[in-house]
């Protein structure tokens, strides 16, 4: 489970530096009760920009779309959520989609790496994260669930200033 200290000093780091603080995780880690303590923290969510670490949903609700009442829950404006990935069901342009989302988002160049304030894994996630030079987000294969998902590559996921699980 997140660090709950660790996260509520995050709206204060980010209005320290004058943005909003962005932070990814694997729905996976989302279970009922972990959602119902962050959507009482109110504050913690103000200026959040919440993304998936990956599309693996088991654990938190049974398809993508059950997600989105979930992290309404958390009271995120629109705009706040970037989630859409989930719903496609082609990984391959899933991932290419995502990929543009995420450097739309953090206005990067054709070779810049996002920084997340935290990034939240699923437990074993590090020990699969694929490491494609280059990608921030890809189409991979998970051989326990037999199927395909979208996930942040591995040079995403250590640039996160935070991370916690995985």
């Amino acid at each position: 489970m997140p660090d709950m200290i660790e996260a509520q000093s995050l709206p204060s780091k980010a209005a320290a530096g004058g943005r909003r603080y962005r932070i990814a995780v694997s729905p996976a880690v989302l279970t009922p009760a972990l959602l119902a303590e962050l959507a009482g923290r109110g504050r913690l969510w103000d200026e959040a920009q919440l993304f998936l670490a990956d599309t693996l949903f088991e654990g938190c609700c049974p398809t993508p779309a059950n997600s989105r009442s979930r992290f309404a829950a958390l009271g995120l404006r629109p705009g706040q959520l970037h989630a859409d990935v989930a719903d496609q069901s082609d990984t391959l342009r899933a991932a290419a989609a995502y990929e543009q989302q995420l450097r739309a988002a953090f206005a990067l160049g054709p070779r810049d790496v996002p920084r997340f304030d935290a990034i939240v894994l699923r437990p074993g996630a590090l020990a699969e994260l694929p490491d494609e030079t280059g990608r921030l987000a890809v189409a991979a294969w998970h051989p326990a669930r037999r199927r395909r998902y979208v996930t942040l590559t591995s040079a995403v996921i250590h640039n996160a200033a935070l991370l916690l699980g995985g």
